[in-house]
């Protein structure tokens, strides 16, 4: 990111392997910058990380409905399911 133009490059890896702070203690991309341009990364994929993280979240959940209200109710930025 210092090397790009004011430290604003969007990032464009749609699935990163590793975030810092999320997935990893170390990883490829830093947590802030896959959060700040998240939706922009996302229209730029098709909308398809929306579609693997719905599915992802119903491999896991048992009643999706059920969960949802609870993350809702948690009000955070980031889940762990």
């Amino acid at each position: 990111m210092k090397r790009t133009k004011a430290g604003k490059a969007l990032y464009l890896h749609c699935l990163p392997a590793d975030i810092t702070g999320v997935s990893c203690e170390k990883g490829e991309v830093d947590a802030s910058v896959f959060d700040r341009y998240r939706e922009p990364l996302y229209r730029e994929a098709g909308y398809k990380p929306y579609i693997i993280a719905a599915m992802i979240f119903l491999s896991k959940v048992k009643d999706p409905a059920k969960g949802l209200s609870e993350l809702i109710k948690r009000d955070l930025s980031r889940f762990a399911l």
